[in-house]
């Protein structure tokens, strides 16, 4: 830092600006249109500190914190599912107070990610008996399931 101030702090500030600079993703847009449509309720549960599904105008329930304590999430009256979306982190503790509640936990997952061109399979954590589990990214699935949504209701 002493000797390279400007180049170490361009380092050190390029994952903050990189959130600043982004913009929320079809999938969060789809989300809000689920939202929009009352076929979403409550917040999304994240452990991103990106804020993109509030400037997709969505409540976001932080799920991380500096001492891994999984804080309490609110969850609304009349929820009937959790949706698990993404390269899962452990999830398990949101997941099993869901289940606690009598919700029905729904993954969005592929079970891996691209790199290099290759498939690299990441096998769910924690699924249960009686879980859902769709293999997809969130960015085909959720814009595909408002598009379904809208030709059943429409």
């Amino acid at each position: 830092m002493l000797t390279e101030p400007e180049e170490k702090t361009a380092e050190f500030v390029g994952m903050f600006r990189a959130c600043f600079l982004a913009e929320p993703t079809p999938a969060l847009w789809a989300l809000r249109e689920l939202k929009d449509a009352d076929h979403l309720v409550g917040p999304v549960i994240t452990h991103n500190f990106d804020v993109l599904a509030a400037r997709a105008g969505l409540d976001e329930c932080f799920m991380r914190r500096y001492d891994q304590a999984v804080p309490d999430v609110e969850w609304v009256d009349g929820a009937k599912a959790l949706l698990v979306v993404g390269l899962h982190a452990d999830r398990r503790r949101v997941q099993a107070r869901a289940r606690e509640r009598g919700m029905k936990v729904v993954y969005l997952d592929p079970e891996g990610f691209w790199r290099d061109g290759a498939f690299l399979p990441y096998p769910l954590e924690g699924p249960q008996d009686g879980d859902l589990v769709c293999r997809a990214t969130a960015a085909e699935a959720l814009p595909a399931l408002v598009n379904f949504l809208k030709q059943q209701t429409g």
